[in-house]
């Protein structure tokens, strides 16, 4: 990539730090200096050693304590270290706001993050997408413990069924994390981490229900005997939905995590996540004057295995390995049925898309002195697709008859990366910097350098930070070989962006983030004419022709009314332009210019009982106008929405037998029940009511 940019990037303003999960932050900046040990309690990512992991098991910190401790993080530069000394924008959601929230699924958590955005197309189960700082579905990364989850055909990844069950927190980086994870991360990189298993047994149910005959059931449980930690969860979501017909879903979903420590200086890793659904299609021919489909629906299944090793050789180095491998595999199965008409003759359709990608990394960190580490690492993916489909019309050419539309595709995908972490002026400047170095099988090589800063004045209780990066995407498996749309030739997207804010604490009581970012990419893949043909059937392809800028700001306030009461939020704002080749512009799709979130959240303890504990939030969230694609295939105005949650709980502590709490709760979604839709033709759920209890096991 273009390196004179990392030489112009010194011009950078320096940025914030974003509070964590906006209400969790603590009230004071902790000092870049501290050290992370207990920081947080025990996970994979944190930089405890075994043997401290060990030593803390039996008495893990209580949730109340984890809130107000500061968070280490390791997906902003892939070294552990205390959030306070990042210079990139990156908010964790750790699992006990989620278990508050009673938010259960991971899309839903992302919604209350700054600068991102969440598109449902529909009823739960139905395609959910996930854009930060105004970026596409396909150039945000998502990862599953510290896995690559975006599907090789489309380069994004449907969150509609990833849910928050043992998890231990979420974390979000926003703007490009191309140096360290390359591909997709242009926009951001969303890291969902599993609990580590520690301390005396301990498990939970959840059983809950509500209108629209929706049930959920969840099972959870954790501990470690002797040098071996383990969690897991199962869990099982169903709904009629909202429409009059073929509306209902149903979710399946497991997951688990084993760490055993074979000495104080080496730990075995393993994680396996399973997600099993069905999602009822009744908008599957979105056109005016069809009606909703009976019959049409989707299968999706989701397994994800990875195995880790990690050493200490000394108090010096620490070397990790690992290897994964994800299968993705949708059917579609659509028959025909009475109205369902297309040139006025019934279409049916059926596709199978199996997709696979196998891997794995290793890494070396070495920590020269206090505050400087270097890491080195290499990453290989191996990506395979088979997509077929066979409907009424996949024949492009008149009489459009019945016919199969298949290809397969196969790529090897490698990269070495290089970071280095610097203290300056006693631990007054940290500064961080490396690049990557990517080779694919199909185009080649890319370079994505990146640096930050993170400056804390602790007299003004503030901290700048700033920060430059670039990154790429590369070309879906779709974009480059789906028949009578793809184009071998494309090349990936290129980005280059930079941000810079502060953080200011106002005492115990108050705290405020702004940040300011701006972000360029070129060859933007879109579709572009070509002159009909054979090897152009429908007179558009996908193509390199286009330029995104892209700049915003991110206001991210947090205030302390009284004891036990907060309110925190967001406002983001975006200027977004597309630029053809030709020099025409073209409107961004469903990137609102204006999004916001606030929280108001009660919590009080012994309230009628020693150990009770009452907890109410009302969630606030507002998308505004954006453009979309309407059913007509023309793009128009989508208007704003308002949406309010609400959630009451009531845990009673009183232990029974082996119960040592009971918790009661209420979930109300879209509580004002406001008509509005995510996608255009895809209206969005009416209000439901979710009521259940909840009982922890010891």
């Amino acid at each position: 990539m273009r390196l004179s940019g990392w030489i112009l990037s010194t011009i950078v303003a320096t940025l914030l730090l974003a509070p964590i999960a906006q209400a969790q932050e603590p009230a004071s900046a902790p000092s870049p200096a501290q050290t992370q040990t207990n920081s947080t309690p025990a996970n994979q990512t944190k930089a405890s050693t075994p043997a401290a992991k060990k030593a803390s098991q039996p008495t893990p910190p209580k949730k109340q304590e984890a809130l107000e401790l500061n968070p280490v993080v390791v997906t902003a530069t892939r070294i552990e270290q205390p959030i306070a000394d990042i210079g990139t924008t990156i908010t964790v959601v750790e699992d006990p706001q989620i278990q508050e929230q009673k938010i259960d699924r991971v899309s839903d958590v992302l919604r209350e993050v700054p600068g991102v955005q969440v598109t449902q197309s529909g009823s739960p189960g139905s395609i959910t997408d996930v854009s930060i700082r105004g970026a596409t579905p396909a150039q945000t990364l998502i990862l599953i413990d510290g896995v690559e989850v975006n599907a090789g055909a489309t380069g994004s990844f449907d969150m509609a069924h990833l849910t928050t069950d043992n998890l231990d927190r979420v974390e979000v980086l926003r703007g490009a994390g191309g140096s360290l994870y390359g591909s997709q991360a242009i926009g951001g990189v969303v890291n969902v981490l599993s609990q580590e298993g520690q301390g005396p047994p301990t498990a939970s149910l959840v059983s809950a229900g509500g209108n629209r005959a929706t049930s959920e059931q969840v099972a959870t449980v954790s501990g470690a005997e002797g040098n071996l930690g383990y969690s897991g969860a199962l869990s099982y979501f169903s709904t009629e939905g909202f429409r009059p017909i073929n509306d209902n879903s149903d979710n399946l979903s497991g997951s688990a995590r084993l760490d055993y420590h074979l000495d104080d200086d080496t730990v075995l890793r393993g994680f396996a996540r399973y997600i099993g659904s069905n999602v009822s299609l009744p908008n599957f021919l979105v056109s005016d004057g069809v009606p909703l489909d009976p019959t049409a629906h989707q299968r999706n299944e989701f397994m994800l295995f990875k195995g880790e090793a990690e050493h200490h050789f000394g108090e010096k180095l620490l070397v990790r390995a690992s290897a994964f491998y994800l299968r993705q595999d949708l059917r579609l199965n659509a028959p025909p049925f009475p109205g369902g008409l297309v040139f006025g003759a019934p279409y049916f359709e059926t596709d199978s898309i199996p997709d696979e990608t196998r891997g794995g990394n290793a890494e070396a960190i070495y920590s020269w002195a206090r505050g400087w580490r270097t890491l080195v690492g290499f990453d290989f993916k191996d990506r395979w697709l088979r997509s077929g489909s066979f409907c009424s019309f996949c024949d492009p050419l008149p009489p459009f008859l019945a016919g199969t539309t298949t290809f397969n595709a196969r790529r090897q995908e490698y990269a070495g990366y290089v970071e280095q972490e610097g203290s300056f002026a006693d631990g007054h400047v940290l500064v961080t910097g490396g690049f990557r170095v990517d080779g694919n099988s199909q185009f080649g090589e890319e370079v994505s350098p990146a640096w930050s800063v993170a400056i804390p004045i602790t007299k003004i209780s503030t901290t700048l930070r700033g920060s430059y990066s670039e990154g790429f995407r590369a070309p879906a498996f779709n974009e480059l070989y789906y028949p009578d749309y793809g184009n071998p030739n494309l090349k990936p997207e290129i980005s280059s962006e930079y941000d810079g804010g502060f953080t200011t604490n106002f005492g115990e009581q108050a705290s405020l983030t702004t940040t300011y970012f701006s972000r360029r990419v070129h060859n933007l893949i879109v579709t572009v004419t070509c002159p009909v043909g054979p090897s152009c059937v429908f007179g558009s392809e996908a193509g390199n022709a286009a330029r995104v800028d892209v700049q915003g700001v991110e206001v991210v306030p947090s205030l302390t009314i009284v004891k036990g009461l907060t309110l925190s939020g967001n406002v983001t704002v975006l200027d977004e332009t597309h630029t053809d080749a030709a020099g025409s512009t073209a409107q961004p799709l469903r990137v609102a210019k204006h999004t916001a979130s606030a929280l108001l959240q009660y919590v009080r303890s012994a309230n009628f009982l020693p150990h009770d504990r009452i907890t109410a939030s009302v969630n606030y969230i507002f998308v505004g106008d954006r453009d979309d694609i309407t059913i007509q295939s023309t793009i128009a105005n989508h208007s704003a929405y308002n949406l309010v949650n609400a959630v009451v709980s009531y845990a009673m502590g009183i232990p029974l037998n082996h119960v040592n709490n009971e918790e009661v709760f209420a979930r109300v979604s879209n509580l004002m029940d406001r008509h509005y839709s995510e996608a255009f033709g895809f209206p969005a759920p009416t209000i439901n009511v979710l009521a259940g209890v909840k009982l922890d096991f010891e």
